[in-house]
């Protein structure tokens, strides 16, 4: 009987212990997925920065050409016209 009684003790706080650990387990495993949650966020808020960063350097890229075109054509026409020529 005295046995008994003490198996029964024993598997209670073993129990005990395996549903204590299993909410441990289950509150860090939100903590993390918050966690993580938190990395992907900025990483996506990242990459929409370097996007937006890269489209602005191709408009600034493209301007700048057509600013440099517009110069040579103006500068040639400038020669084309100068009174050395006629």
């Amino acid at each position: 009987m005295m046995m008994t009684q003490n198996m029964t003790m024993t598997d209670a706080s073993a129990n005990g212990t395996t549903s204590a650990s299993r909410a441990h387990s289950a509150a860090m495993s939100c903590t993390s997925k918050s966690h993580i949650a938190l990395i992907l966020d900025a990483i996506l808020l990242a990459s929409i920065i370097i996007c937006a960063l890269v489209s602005i350097t191709i408009l600034v890229s493209v301007f700048v050409a057509g600013i440099s075109i517009l110069v040579l054509v103006l500068l040639v026409l400038e020669y084309c016209d100068s009174p050395r020529l006629r």
